[in-house]
Order: C-alpha cells, then structure tokens, then sequence
C-alpha cells in the first residue's frame, strides 16, 4: 500500500507506531492491513513490533489483521502471535497459575459481503473462542462491523446501558456470540459523551457508529477500567483509535537464574589514537601486580577478565543503539509537522461542522505527505553518497550496515517447507518447527557403519611432540592479531579489538594462562 499514489504517506507503519506511543500503547489490534501472508516487523524508532497474517500475495487482499506490539513486551512473549487467516489472529499470554488470556485480533466482513461470508467468520470466530479453556481470559479486539443498538434488556449481559444507535443484521449475530459464551461488550459499560462512544463516520449520511469493540467475558467485567474512543489519534484512517485499560498481570519469561550479560562496549573509541594510549596505559598499570599460576586457571581467568572488562568499560563505556533510518534521524522536522496535523485534527474534531478547518486539515494531510517524501528523497540520496564512499575505500563493513539500514525495517517471516512426502506445504510455524525436528531426526540419528579392521588397517603417523609445547608469547601475539575485528564478543564480553588495544601487558597475562 505505500505508493506514490496513494493518498497516504509511506512507512505508515511508523507513524502507526508513533501515535500508539503517543497514547502508550502496550498491545494494538490492528484490522484492514492488506498484507500479504504472515510476517513481523519492527519499527525501532517507534518501539513497535507488528504482526500481521493475510492472504498471499497472488490472491486479493481486501482484509488483513494484525497485532502492534510493544518492542520490550514482545521480545519477552514465550509464543507468537498465530494467524488463522485473513481475518483471525491470536496472542496468547501468560498469567499465573496456570491461567492464560487469549487476544483476538478480528475484522469481519462488512453488510456488503455475502451471508455466507458472514457465516464462515462467525463459525471460525466461534471455534477458537470454544477451543480457549473456560479458566482463561478472553479479550476480542476490532473492527467488527457490527452495529449493536440499545437493547440492553433483551441483551442484558451482552451490552451495557450505554449503546449507540440501532442493531444491523451484523449486529445480530455478534450479540448471538456473546450470548452464547456470556462475552461482554465493554464499549457500552461506560457514561461517556458520544464522540468518546462512537468509532466511524459513514460517508454518505455522516453520522457516527459504533463498529469497533473491545469484547471480554461477563465475569472479568471488574478487570476493564474504561474504554472509550481517542478522538485526538489520527492516521490516516477514517476509525476512531479505541482504547481499553485493563487490569492485567502479565507474567514475563523466565530467565536464566544466575546469568547477568555484559553491556557491549564501544570499541568506536579505540579508533582514537589517545583513547587506545590510555587503555593500554590502565592495563598495564593494573596487570603488573596480577600474579598468574597461584591460584587455578578458572580463577585466574576470572580475575583477568573482570579487570580487562571494567577497565575498558571506565575508557569505552557501552554502545548506543544509533538508528539509520530516514523517518526517525530526522525525527525533529517530523515531530514539528506532524503536530501541526494532530492540533488542525483537534480543531476539526471539536468543530465537525467547520468546513474552513476541514479544508486546513486535508491541506496539512498533503503537506505533511509532501514533505515526508521529500525527507525519505533527501536522505536516500545521501545515503547513496556514502555507500559510494564505503565502496571507494573497500569498507566492506560499514558498506553493508549501510545497505541494511537503506532497506529500512526488516521484515522476518518463516519460510514454507514441503512435507515428508513432498506433497504438501507447510505454512505454519509451529508444524515448520515440527518438520525441521523430524528432518534432521532423520539425517543425525543413523547407526554407525565403522568398519574397526578398516580403521586398524590404516597406516599410523609419528606424533606430533611439537603440539604439546607451550604456547609462547609470540604465538600469542600472532592469534590476537589474526582475530577479526567488528564480530560480537564472547561470554566475557570482551571483543578483539580490546585485545588488539591492550598492550604488551594484556598479551603477557594471556600467554600465562594458557
């Protein structure tokens, strides 16, 4: 969808993620994102992961659903978001004792669908809702399409006392759903003015709807605080954000006990002839009076890598995560205009029948658009330069950072594999994992065929005594100058190029361990 000609501006995946932080979002059900297949993507600027399942790109996307979730929540998530289809996606999430909530990211079909369409969302719909054990949590967010009324008495249980407008055929066989697994819709629990009520806007008769929902069961109705509509979120999109705070204890991912990783050090600074003087200055200072051999190896080595460690750590300090990527390094000419957009958007929402802030509004929409493009045009172009410039000095690897960070965010997806038979395709992760086991189950886990007379047969060479000489300081000197510098370091956190820095001393200590 980010086109030239589109009437929306490209990578409206960040600005998504900048308005859901702007509102601090943790977890977003997203509907109508039209991508194809099942994918991730992370927008670091903004600190969003999304995820999102549709059709395949050969077929028709008119769908799409999705989950944006954020960044520091989702590397801790023992289990990915599944897609079921175009329609249906889950995020399953861990609550204590055994117990789990289960988030639905829906988007039904509109009145404009054939029933049957209707019929096959709501019997999926349907069967993951009854496959979800009765001691788990339930949350169903999205555009459901779906007008519900004011009935509370003939619906009592399902909504509230403060619905909106009248039931539709879709409206139905929502209310049919909820009935029948005693679900609450939460929109219409709450005394609220209509513009926090309401959702979409029809085009043709301009009054506003209710067709987004926030759907939990009857009896954690004490779990959601509020949820109402933020007038105030603007993305390009024709829906109102609706938002729902709830009362939640996630549990994190159990992490290794007794393991602690070291912060990765800037080894930028070496590149600075005074900062590598000084380091190997320290070490020297600092190793002369560490006595090797009186203790054992394992200790040795211990202190010599705490002291190596935080003596670099005092010089380098830790790295800082630089993003390259145009819609955030110039993040203060975007935050500029695009809260000129959110102020017009304010004005326009506060005074809907204004056709002078209406026509302000669409004319900072095209500007804002405008001025992204030409922000991404600007920045790609230099970009090229210094990519030329890396080819020029054969700096491979500052070469390829660069290439990756012109691509922008990259999106991760499980690939397809063709099952045991070679018949069918594997499209799920979780039976991809399950094909990768049983593949190499196959190819590792064979009986040996040695053949012992074979082997007494082949002739035996001298040994090799000079191998079992100690290493000498040379030797040494010799490995730490062929180690690659710009790799990730090891379990001591100590990368090469600190070693390559440390000075005859740092050698000297090395050489006695081993």
């Amino acid at each position: 969808m980010d086109n030239a000609k589109a009437d929306r501006p490209c990578r409206r995946t960040a600005l998504v993620a900048r308005e859901l932080a702007r509102y601090n979002i943790d977890i977003a059900a997203l509907s109508e994102t039209r991508l194809p297949g099942e994918g991730q993507l992370s927008e670091r600027g903004g600190g969003y992961t999304f995820y999102w399942s549709g059709r395949s790109e050969e077929e028709r996307r008119e769908a799409g659903v999705g989950f944006a979730i954020k960044s520091h929540i989702a590397s801790k998530l023992a289990n990915l978001p599944r897609g079921l289809n175009d329609r249906l996606m889950t995020l399953k999430l861990p609550l204590g004792q055994n117990k789990n909530v289960t988030i639905i990211s829906a988007y039904a079909p509109t009145m404009t669908n054939p029933q049957e369409t209707k019929d096959k969302f709501y019997e999926e719909l349907d069967c993951l809702i009854s496959a979800i054990p009765k001691a788990d949590k339930v949350i169903i967010l999205g555009d459901l399409n779906a007008r519900l009324g004011q009935d509370c008495q003939t619906w009592n249980g399902a909504i509230g006392q403060h619905g909106v407008g009248k039931c539709n055929s879709n409206g139905l066989l929502l209310l049919k759903l909820c009935s029948l697994y005693e679900l609450l819709i939460t929109n219409t629990l709450f005394r609220l003015p209509m513009r926090k009520r309401t959702s979409w806007m029809h085009p043709r008769s301009k009054h506003w709807h209710l067709i987004d929902f926030v759907i939990t069961r009857k009896r954690d109705r004490q779990d959601v605080k509020v949820t109402k509509a933020m007038c105030g979120a603007e993305c390009w999109t024709d829906h109102r954000l609706i938002v729902s705070k709830v009362k939640l204890r996630i549990l994190p991912k159990r992490r290794p006990q007794g393991q602690k990783t070291c912060k990765r050090l800037d080894t930028a600074k070496l590149k600075q002839e005074e900062t590598a003087t000084r380091l190997a200055s320290d070490l020297h200072s600092k190793l002369k009076d560490l006595h090797i051999g009186e203790a054992s190896v394992e200790d040795d080595w211990s202190t010599l890598k705490k002291t190596v460690y935080t003596t670099a750590f005092q010089h380098l300090g830790s790295t800082k995560r630089r993003n390259q990527d145009w819609f955030d390094e110039n993040d203060a000419q975007i935050s500029s205009l695009l809260a000129e957009k959110h102020r017009l958007h304010r004005l326009t929402m506060n005074d809907p029948a204004s056709n002078g802030k209406k026509a302000a509004f669409k004319n900072i929409r095209r500007e804002c658009q405008q001025r992204l493009r030409k922000m991404q045009e600007d920045w790609l172009s230099k970009k090229a330069d210094e990519i030329q410039s890396f080819a020029d000095r054969k700096d491979s690897k500052r070469f390829y950072d660069a290439i990756r960070a012109l691509y922008g965010p990259q999106r991760s997806s499980s690939f397809p594999l063709l099952s045991a038979d070679g018949r069918t395709l594997i499209t799920d992760r979780a039976k991809i994992l399950e094909r990768w086991a049983e593949h190499f189950e196959a190819v590792l886990n064979r009986p040996s065929t040695i053949n012992n007379e074979a082997i007494s047969r082949l002739p035996q060479i001298p040994v090799n005594e000079e191998l079992d000489a100690l290493p000498s300081l040379c030797e040494t000197t010799k490995a730490i100058t062929q180690m690659s510098s710009g790799k990730a370091p090891g379990l001591d956190g100590i990368p090469a190029e600190v070693y390559k820095s440390g000075g005859p001393a740092l050698t000297q200590k090395l050489t006695d361990i081993f």
